[in-house]
């Protein structure tokens, strides 16, 4: 349950919001369960939010800043995370269908079991994020940096990885993962990957097993 203080202040805007989160910087906002349904929250500062079970459909949360908050089991669809810093949050069997978070920073966030069917991930920073059963059907993935992730068992029907880059990138047991898709990845150097699947590679596109010339320029777009 929401403390009731907290989402008042929420509930004013974002300039009353930041200001009290500068001014209260000890305090944890416990935004648990909250209706936020199509709340403007762009540029938001939500460090360490609780923001657990809340509903926060087609929700703005462009820009805002999520570091370490724990959206478990939230319903995000089409909300929109576009550039939002979301490093290290919990977002564990949160539904985000439809959702939009191009560029968004998802380092080291946990997306076990969570809904991104049809969301925009384009040039996404997916820095050892964990997508372990994550459903990603016909998720949109281009450009995006999946450096040291791991999508063991995620389901990618569909889902378009077109010059996304996926160095050390853990695929072993992803779902519906065909050569085609993989085909169109800038590169794939320490992917792990099912064994008919690197085989296929190794036979038709060997160039995206190799080291890149500079992985510094792959990670760093």
């Amino acid at each position: 349950m929401a403390n009731p203080e907290h989402l008042a202040i929420l509930k004013q805007g974002v300039q009353v919001w930041n200001s009290w989160r500068i001014e209260e910087p000890n305090i944890r906002p416990d935004l648990r369960t909250a209706d936020l349904f199509g709340i403007r929250l762009k540029g938001a500062f939500l460090l360490g939010a609780n923001l657990e079970g809340a509903s926060l459909v087609s929700a703005n949360l462009e820009k805002s800043i999520l570091w370490r908050a724990n959206l478990r089991k939230a319903d995000l669809k089409t909300a929109n995370l576009e550039e939002a810093d979301l490093f290290e949050a919990n977002l564990n069997g949160a539904d985000l269908l439809k959702a939009n978070l191009k560029r968004a920073d998802l380092s080291n966030a946990s997306l076990e079991q969570t809904i991104l069917a049809r969301a925009n991930l384009e040039w996404a920073k997916l820095w050892r994020t964990n997508l372990m059963v994550a459903d990603l059907y016909q998720a949109k993935l281009e450009k995006a940096s999946l450096y040291g992730a791991n999508l063991e068992k995620a389901d990618l029907l569909e889902a378009n990885i077109n010059r996304a880059i996926l160095l050390q990138t853990r695929l072993k047991g992803a779902l519906h993962l065909s050569i085609n898709q993989l085909s169109q990845a800038t590169t794939l150097y320490k992917a792990e990957l099912d064994n008919d699947l690197r085989e296929q590679v190794e036979k038709d596109y060997p160039y995206l097993l190799k080291r890149p010339e500079s992985s510094n320029k792959l990670v760093f777009p």
